[in-house]
């Protein structure tokens, strides 16, 4: 029986992005040839990855907020359920 390789989300460690082929689901398996400075160099580096992509999302969710903020305040009439526009574009009309 043939064995597949399975890759984790690549860094920038060769390393860590080769599983063994005996268990193709073994996270740890790419960590074990590491030593214990390497390993916390590529904690840090998660941690800071995960704190950016965390503070995007927040921008994210702001920007989400800001905007149906200003959508409830001008046009309201296009969150009711369901929606009933009050004019048609040209493309979609049934004439």
């Amino acid at each position: 029986m043939k064995m597949v390789s399975f890759h984790v989300n690549p860094t920038s460690h060769e390393d860590l992005r080769k599983i063994p082929e005996s268990n193709p689901f073994d996270a740890t398996a790419g960590y074990r040839s590491l030593t214990y400075e390497e390993v916390l160099q590529e904690l840090v580096k998660h941690k800071e990855l995960l704190r950016r992509k965390d503070s995007h999302i927040r921008e994210l969710e702001d920007y989400i907020d800001n905007l149906l903020v200003r959508v409830m305040e001008e046009t309201p009439s296009i969150l009711r359920v369901p929606y009933e526009p009050s004019r048609k574009a040209g493309k979609f009309s049934n004439s």
